[in-house]
């Protein structure tokens, strides 16, 4: 039986399984209504339960808010880790490039998730933005160590390592927004093509001696 929003009657449920309808419906007040609509109510309604269906399972719409992001951003930084280039790769720009579509692949895959990231993210309250900052943090921390083990040993006391992992950074995160904006426009190969044009001529990646 298919569950309708608004009503207060809902099918029953596995504790575990209804946590996570709740959750998913949180996720999409966020996406649809922005963060500081997550409500007891706004949730109920989202998903078609009662509001002691809720109070089963949460104390309260902060504590509901914070499951949900926990949810997400354990996911998110999982996505983020496999996206991250192996340093032992043959072919730094391929490997570089081939991560930024295997990213924008796992944000299709996932797109409310990210959306919802990308508002917190530019959210005005430090509270959330801070819950972005551990998982931003590691991911430039991964791309250090691959522009370390990328760049020629000879060219390396010359390159500023921590500007060109921030600006890989910056390429995965706007083409993020990109493909999510405007997927049929922007979508993972075009951006791909795109990086695999642009890395190159970043001093860490730049052969000076490859045919022009």
């Amino acid at each position: 039986m298919t569950e309708q929003r608004g009503r207060g009657y809902a099918p029953r449920m596995a504790p575990e399984q209804r946590r996570e309808q709740l959750l998913d419906a949180v996720l999409r007040v966020i996406v649809e209504q922005g963060v500081h609509k997550v409500s007891i109510d706004t949730v109920a309604k989202e998903a078609g339960v009662s509001r002691p269906v809720i109070y089963g399972l949460f104390t309260d719409s902060e504590q509901l808010l914070r499951a949900s992001l926990d949810r997400e951003e354990t996911a998110a930084m999982t996505q983020m880790a496999t996206a991250v280039p192996s340093a032992a790769a043959g072919d730094p720009i391929q490997a570089m490039s081939d991560s930024v579509e295997h990213f924008l692949t796992a944000v299709l895959a996932a797109p409310d998730r990210w959306r919802a990231i990308f508002l917190i993210a530019d959210a005005s309250t430090p509270a959330f933005r801070r819950r972005l900052e551990s998982g931003r943090q590691a991911f430039i921390a991964a791309l250090v160590t691959f522009v370390r083990a990328a760049a020629p040993p000879e060219r390396l006391p010359g390159i500023d390592v921590e500007l060109t992992a921030r600006t890989l950074y910056a390429l995965f995160w706007e083409a993020g927004r990109l493909v999510l904006a405007d997927p049929e426009a922007f979508p993972p190969q075009r951006i791909r093509e795109f990086a695999s044009t642009l890395i190159p001529a970043l001093p860490a990646f730049h052969n000076p001696k490859a045919p022009q």
